[in-house]
């Protein structure tokens, strides 16, 4: 099962790099961006409605990416296969590059750089965090803190987080 979080997990960021070569059907922006809603938001109320369909469609969407590009495809696979082996190898070090990862993504989002996050700066640079600002937005100021984000994600992986057991 944890394999198959961390697929789908390297699969969702590989993904706009295929959009951005042209692959039939992708769409990404013009600033590198995926649309914050259409496609994606309803495959995310599919996921919590039938979670067995909606791996299902991740996985012929998977197929019919690797039938148009398969070379493509066969790059991204080795190299979520090393990725894989590395995080086995030394997961402190894959902890490490994901935090700091974050923390650039957080730091470019936050456009005012006052250390936290307004809806607008959410939408823009985090969409997929800002269709749940409202719910991470503990003390309701308006502001996402790294504080409320962190403990919004405690309590959602719970205390180990994402993709420990």
């Amino acid at each position: 099962m944890k394999i198959n979080k961390l697929l789908f997990a390297s699969m969702l960021m590989v993904l706009p790099v295929f959009a951005a070569e042209g692959v039939p059907g992708a769409t990404i922006n013009s600033d590198g961006a995926r649309p914050p809603h259409g496609r994606h938001g309803a495959m995310g109320e599919t996921c919590k409605a039938g979670p067995e369909q909606c791996r299902r469609e991740r996985m012929a969407m998977r197929e019919k990416m690797c039938a148009q590009n398969p070379e493509k495809c066969k790059e991204m696979k080795a190299k979520m296969e090393q990725r894989r082996e590395a995080c086995k190898a030394d997961p402190e070090k894959c902890r490490q590059q994901h935090q700091a990862r974050a923390a650039e993504h957080f730091k470019k989002s936050d456009a005012d750089g006052n250390g936290s996050l307004s809806r607008a700066e959410a939408e823009k640079g985090m969409p997929r965090l800002a269709r749940r600002f409202d719910m991470i937005d503990a003390n309701k100021d308006g502001q996402l803190s790294r504080e409320e984000m962190s403990a919004a994600r405690k309590a959602h992986h719970g205390a180990k987080g994402p993709g420990k057991s």
